[in-house]
């Protein structure tokens, strides 16, 4: 891409409510002169506060400016009224980068109204956003109702759980420490896109690059990177004990990562005497941790502020296909004469359609006879251990469905 279509490249980063706003806000310090940072709110005290993003004011005839309340409710229909101006700010954009909290009140009420705008004009559209604590009830439900609602509507969707800051966090950390580890991956990850699409490296991706990533709507998306800077000799066994570092982190290890993946894209930074060598040995050891077949798309840059260290993000992205199950009849004359039984069974089986990754569809199954649908398993070929989408289990706002440890808040370490 030539320094011109660079020029020209026009991108949006948008904070979302408060979490978001805050984000951004911080990114906005670093961002490159061709990165437009806003920040939206409907609390006008708030935008008050930020210091380096351009700001917007939503919601004013119904929250008269003084916020929502957190009730998601009344921020829909403060921002209805707004939508020609959230228009305006969508319109004409090459890449538009949504972040939120989607806890709720205004951040999840504008990232589901502005995801459906996006959808309207020819930007790539990516999400990152921040779910409330597994243990917050009707917020922590809200957030994956929203979330679920906002997937299809977008190119790359990526979830940090509070959950998992739990986990992250060492014991004697305060509460504002663990939430700054959330948003520096978020940070991070903003780095490295807008390293992508306006830097020169060792090895040059671009928006190309992205869009080959992420060239669908919808599906699911998968993100990674480094934390701390660790400071590490430039030698074989140093550069393995960093990345087996990195790869038992927990965004390798969490229930929502995809387990197949169709595109990847590794983003590598380094200090001026990054070997080639090292780019090699860490993009192997990746592609082997997440046994990846196809190509990869990898991206390789200068930071001279990095000195003993790297920062490593990953980006991935899966198709998902609906599996149809179809009844098979044993019997040659049933399927000449289509009787009421087989209609029945055909509609009883078209209620409800799987999601399962392309690389497990396997060939068409037999219908099984079985009481017990709660869970019915695909039982023939590469579909073997895959099930049906169940709705989440929540029992007293509690959320069944999350492993104890998550609930709980009980520690356990990764490395």
């Amino acid at each position: 891409m030539s320094e011109l279509d660079l020029m020209n490249l026009k991108v949006r980063v948008l904070g979302l409510g408060g979490a978001g706003s805050l984000i951004v806000d911080t990114f906005c310090n670093q961002a490159s002169a061709n990165v437009e940072c806003y920040a939206l709110d409907s609390d006008s005290k708030f935008l008050g506060s930020i210091k380096s993003a351009k700001t917007m004011l939503v919601g004013q005839e119904v929250c008269r400016g003084i916020g929502c309340g957190g009730d998601i409710e009344l921020a829909q229909q403060a921002i209805e009224q707004d939508r020609d101006l959230l228009n305006q700010i969508l319109e004409g954009r090459d890449v538009l980068i949504l972040v939120a909290g989607l806890g709720g009140g205004i951040g999840s009420a504008l990232a589901s109204v502005i995801s459906e705008l996006s959808g309207k004009t020819n930007a790539l559209i990516l999400g990152f956003f921040i779910l409330p604590f597994s243990f917050e009830g009707s917020r922590y439900r809200i957030s994956n109702t929203t979330a679920e609602h906002i997937r299809p509507l977008v190119h790359g969707m990526f979830t940090i759980q509070n959950d998992l800051l739990l986990q992250e966090g060492e014991g004697n950390l305060s509460a504002l420490n663990v939430f700054e580890n959330g948003n520096r991956w978020i940070l991070n990850s903003l780095n490295s896109i807008q390293n992508v699409l306006f830097e020169n490296g060792l090895l040059n991706q671009d928006l190309g690059s992205l869009k080959k990533v992420f060239s669908q709507l919808g599906g699911k998306s998968f993100f990674a990177v480094s934390g701390e800077k660790e400071e590490f000799i430039s030698d074989m066994e140093s550069v393995q004990t960093f990345i087996q570092a990195f790869l038992s982190g927990p965004f390798f290890h969490l229930d929502i990562r995809p387990s197949h993946l169709d595109k990847l894209l590794i983003i590598i930074k380094g200090s001026q005497n990054l070997e080639l060598s090292v780019i090699n040995d860490i993009s192997s050891l990746i592609i082997k941790e997440l046994n990846f077949k196809k190509d990869v798309n990898l991206g390789a840059f200068i930071d001279p502020s990095l000195v003993n260290t790297l920062e490593i993000c990953i980006f991935g992205k899966s198709e998902v296909e609906e599996k149809q199950l179809e009844a098979k009849s044993s019997d040659r004359s049933a399927k000449e004469d289509a009787s009421s039984s087989s209609l029945d069974l055909g509609l009883e089986m078209s209620e409800q359609k799987p999601k399962v990754h392309k690389s497990k569809l396997g060939k068409k199954h037999k219908e099984e006879s079985d009481s017990q649908k709660e869970f019915q398993l695909f039982d023939n070929g590469e579909n073997r251990g895959y099930f049906e989408n169940t709705d989440t289990e929540f029992y007293k706002e509690i959320n069944l469905d999350m492993p104890t440890y998550l609930r709980k808040g009980i520690k356990v370490k990764y490395k």
